[in-house]
């Protein structure tokens, strides 16, 4: 099964020593998915951008990639979930002094990563000011590192994976922002059968001990119940077309 991955986001699916073979928690899952499917598990990268064209190209059979579930993107591609809840935060340099305030930052100080729901949720919430972007969440943290923003905002459980593998060089605020985001796991429409058997794959999985195992695995010292969801919400948020 060929799944598209981030390749940068610590925690959910970052690098290593071979970057052809990723690792976090969203690596896991397309692993448990592919095992029973009895399938090999494949990895490309890709960008937040492209995730809607590398599945309906036939290019990716699956994508799970800090992907949000929305109403545009369900009319898109069929979705399954939610895997991971998050809401939104802010990440900044250890030693910021400013307000532990959203609205204390211009879109100018922000990064975030083109593609996402982040960039029009940050923009609403600073009154029309667009933020800075990236093609991914890498190219934020070097804007940041080079002082050239203030800040990286986007999905909090994304900014906790960068801050745990940061050695102190970035820190997170409490201040959140926004309603929920659900991840949820995308394949082309018109695999209704294909998108039943995920989902209880899915409704399983995040029921079961696994799942906080894994949390704890890629997410050290942060509580899994902020980010934790349930089957019943699998079976509310699931769309597989006919």
């Amino acid at each position: 099964m060929r799944f598209g991955v981030k390749a940068d986001q610590p925690g959910l699916a970052g690098p290593t020593q071979d970057p052809n073979t990723p690792d976090g928690f969203e690596i896991q899952i397309a692993r448990t998915i592919a095992r029973k499917f009895d399938r090999e598990a494949s990895f490309q990268h890709i960008t937040s951008a492209t995730r809607e064209t590398k599945l309906q190209s036939g290019e990716m059979n699956v994508v799970i990639a800090s992907y949000s579930m929305t109403d545009p993107r369900r009319a898109e591609v069929d979705m399954v979930g939610p895997y991971l809840r998050s809401r939104s935060g802010i990440m900044v340099r250890s030693g910021y002094g400013g307000p532990d305030d959203v609205h204390s930052f211009s879109g100018a100080d922000v990064c975030t990563a083109d593609g996402t729901t982040s960039v029009d949720l940050i923009e609403k919430e600073l009154k029309n000011q667009k933020p800075q972007t990236a093609p991914s969440f890498g190219g934020c943290i070097e804007m940041l590192r080079q002082n050239k923003v203030k800040a990286v905002m986007t999905d909090k459980l994304i900014l906790e994976g960068f801050v745990g593998k940061s050695a102190g060089e970035f820190t997170l605020l409490a201040a959140e922002f926004g309603s929920e985001g659900y991840y949820g796991i995308a394949i082309p429409k018109n695999h209704r059968a294909e998108c039943l058997q995920i989902m209880e794959i899915v409704k399983e999985y995040v029921d079961s001990p696994e799942w906080k195992s894994h949390f704890g695995v890629y997410f050290p010292g942060v509580k899994p119940d902020d980010y934790a969801v349930g089957s019943a919400l699998v079976d509310a948020k699931s769309t597989c077309s006919p």
